[in-house]
């Protein structure tokens, strides 16, 4: 397809928000990466200045010495990946743009280390993917991206790092960014020599607590938990007879 016709389709998916063109812009990227590099570390700082960032000692190292064994494993990493703990009783995580890649406290406080590093290596799996940047430059399109890059503006760059953390940017993320990341999770999992099936353990985790609790807003654009919970199992059975699903990312 030649680029204007991309265009005009990517305008009309962002004025109706119609989802059946979603394919056509699966990959679409505005942001490259010394862009995305540069978005991230003003969220970051955002974050911090804004949000309840946690600097519990034990909780921080038991985040960042699995996070950083999972990145080990990476061969061409396109940032320095970093992690951190926030304060918020959700169970659940979220990865800004340029590597960076925040655990909420609860879900630590509900997670085992290898349930806590199949969720890590989700989110590094959709940092890999550049995810973020690919679900910004479809929900808010170019030219408000380069303004907020090359202005710097204070007040919409703190709206952003809001609406990261709560989830209500990155729902943008596809189901097919989703079934992506869960996939690279399993191949860094067995790269880094971690139990794979740990990322299988935690869903059904959650699962169970949705049952009890069916209001979580951030798992409103996630394939069903079950439908995840069989898929991984499925790749898992199929990894032990073939190694094919690594061919298919080259990290």
């Amino acid at each position: 397809m030649k680029w204007p016709y991309r265009s005009l389709i990517f305008g009309i998916c962002l004025v109706s928000g119609c989802a059946y063109v979603e394919p056509l812009v699966q990959d679409f990227n505005v942001i490259s990466v010394p862009q995305e590099q540069q978005l991230g570390a003003q969220i970051a700082r955002q974050i911090i200045r804004e949000m309840p960032v946690v600097e519990n000692p034990v909780w921080n190292n038991r985040v960042r010495s699995l996070g950083n064994r999972l990145v080990s494993t990476v061969e061409r990493p396109n940032f320095e990946y970093r992690f951190y703990v926030i304060e918020n009783k959700e169970p659940n995580a979220f990865t800004i743009p340029g590597g960076g890649i925040y655990v909420h406290t609860g879900l630590l406080q509900m997670t085992g280390d290898d349930e806590l590093a199949g969720v890590l290596a989700h989110e590094l799996g959709h940092s890999l993917e550049r995810h973020p940047a690919k679900a910004l430059s479809r929900s808010m399109g170019a030219a408000y991206l380069t303004d907020l890059l090359l202005k710097g503006q204070k007040t919409e760059i703190k709206n952003l790092s809001f609406q990261l953390a709560q989830g209500s940017v990155l729902t943008r993320y596809s189901r097919q960014d989703e079934r992506e990341a869960d996939e690279i999770a399993l191949i860094l999992l067995e790269r880094a020599r971690m139990n794979p099936d740990g990322l299988i353990r935690f869903l059904k985790k959650l699962q169970a607590l949705q049952r009890s609790s069916p209001a979580l807003p951030f798992l409103s654009t996630h394939p069903p938990t079950a439908e995840r919970i069989a898929r991984l199992e499925a790749l898992r059975a199929r990894s032990e007879t073939s190694p094919a699903l690594g061919s298919r990312y080259a990290y």
